[in-house]
């Protein structure tokens, strides 16, 4: 199938997909810090009212990537994400989702496809907006995904630790059942091995969505209010992530040398123990 060619219910360039209703529930927040195994006390402590704030990440459950994706998803996996935080998401509360598909590109041997996200609350305040990268491997629809050994790839292995202060990592290692936690009991290959081989790969691939919320619990707890209301991040997932795989959340807000004028830039990494890079990017935040 080329781009020029699409069925209805897959993505082409300007597809504005039916608004829906997303709410975030107790049990949806719950599986969030016992999925993850991070202190969801420090949650508490964040904003002027006496009450658990929503972790900032819980953003990206309101994504969907149904009637924005390919009829053949074989070997499909997430490539980037952008996120503008606007205001912290309430809970037991119905909030709109409106998306549309911005752009389909290709990149190296994948096609990708951007869909772009906005959530409102019921007074039509604008909460937040997702920018998603799902790429496709349209030219393969069986076999085993060929998949780059980390080794091989360029600048990966050899990453430098920009200079800058230290922010507190948050570290995990990920198992079966806290993939199956944290995506709410649900089966597809980021929690049923047959699932994932079904697609192409070996085993379960550890969700991007759990791997990112790393970040977001490390950002969260760093910056507090000043991340909910006007952050922005824009990272890219550069390694897969297995279950067993230990992994570290870190970050350094760069020396204001380096920084964007009127705010503070913060470079962020996921590594595994043996120093693969996982997800890299940045995070922005106005100035205080």
């Amino acid at each position: 199938m080329t781009l020029g060619q699409h069925h209805s219910d897959e993505a082409f360039v300007g597809k504005e997909l039916e608004p829906r209703l997303f709410e975030i529930s107790k049990k949806t927040v719950n599986d969030y810090f016992e999925g993850l195994k991070v202190d969801r006390s420090v949650y508490e402590n964040i904003g002027s009212e006496d009450e658990l704030v929503t972790p900032s990440m819980v953003i990206i459950d309101a994504e969907s990537i149904s009637g924005a994706s390919f009829r053949n998803n074989f070997g499909n996996l997430w490539m980037r994400q952008e996120v503008d935080f606007h205001a912290p998401l309430p809970t037991e509360e119905r909030l709109n989702v409106s998306s549309k598909v911005l752009d389909i590109y290709e990149w190296r041997n994948r096609t990708i496809v951007l869909q772009e996200s906005e959530i409102f609350n019921e007074k039509k305040e604008l909460l937040g907006a997702m920018r998603h990268h799902q790429s496709y491997l349209l030219d393969q629809n069986s076999g085993k995904v060929a998949l780059r050994k980390p080794s091989e790839k360029e600048g990966v292995r050899k990453f430098d630790v920009p200079k800058g202060e230290l922010l507190e990592p948050v570290s995990s290692e990920i198992d079966l059942e806290m993939c199956g936690t944290f995506f709410h009991g649900n089966k597809n290959y980021h929690t049923d091995k047959r699932a994932s081989e079904e697609l192409g790969f070996e085993e379960v691939v550890v969700g991007g969505k759990m791997t990112i919320s790393y970040i977001g619990d490390m950002l969260d707890r760093t910056f507090g209010e000043r991340w909910y209301n006007g952050g922005k991040l824009d990272v890219k997932f550069t390694n897969i992530v297995w279950p067993g795989d230990r992994v570290t959340a870190r970050g350094v807000i760069a020396d204001e040398s380096d920084s964007s004028e009127g705010s503070t830039e913060v470079r962020v990494w996921m590594e595994k123990e043996d120093g693969t890079v996982t997800i890299v990017g940045n995070a922005y935040l106005s100035k205080e």
